[in-house]
């Protein structure tokens, strides 16, 4: 009776019966932190995608503008040539913006597995259920900012993969997409503002 039972077993059936409530809470939490995680993705994707589809109008009427201006102004070798690195230039600039937009759809389609791995992510590792935690509180933080400003908060999650990146297959895929994602659209600005630049010259080349 000290060591033990209790008459009726009741203190060894109250506690049995708190193990899996115990399980049950925590696990339910971690579900809630995934969904969250998860949300913060979908919020960035939506975000994203409305800035990409700007960025792609502005790039591709300055790209395929300075191009076409090029060719009126320039002639002989140099046209030509003009028109394949300009045309290199203009599929480079418009295809890191369409890479970028198609990366972000991409992840609207793994939202339910994107739970999962976030929720196994956590589960099993405590030091990454940290970062995630860190991840959705920083995302909260701005989103008031842009799409290009939320994505790096995803890095340090990104990081927190690493290695495991097989055990985590479309965790992986949208971390790439999400932090790809600045790098993709610093390129495409780059370019068309090279495009704008020479641009300035082709017209006053034709004008003068």
């Amino acid at each position: 009776m000290v060591t033990g039972v209790g008459i009726d077993g009741s203190w060894v059936e109250s506690h049995v019966s708190s193990l899996p409530w115990h399980t049950s809470s925590l696990m339910s939490q971690q579900r809630d932190l995934a969904q969250r995680a998860v949300d913060s993705f979908l919020t960035l994707v939506r975000r994203g995608t409305r800035l990409a589809a700007g960025t792609l109008a502005i790039v591709t009427l300055i790209c395929l503008g300075g191009l076409f201006l090029g060719i009126a102004a320039l002639s002989g070798g140099v046209q030509t040539a003009w028109m394949l690195l300009g045309g290199i230039g203009a599929v480079v600039a418009i295809g890191c913006v369409l890479l970028a937009m198609f990366r972000l759809w991409a992840i609207t389609s793994l939202s339910t597995a994107l739970v999962l791995d976030i929720q196994n992510l956590i589960s099993n590792d405590p030091g990454a259920e940290r970062v995630v935690i860190e991840t959705v509180e920083s995302s909260d933080g701005v989103q008031d900012q842009s799409a290009v400003v939320m994505s790096r908060q995803f890095f340090a999650m990104s990081d927190s993969v690493g290695v495991r990146a097989g055990q985590f297959v479309a965790l992986s895929l949208a971390l790439k997409s999400i932090t790809s994602f600045p790098l993709l659209m610093l390129l495409a600005t780059a370019i068309t503002v090279g495009f704008a630049g020479l641009s300035g010259l082709f017209l006053l080349g034709l004008i003068f």
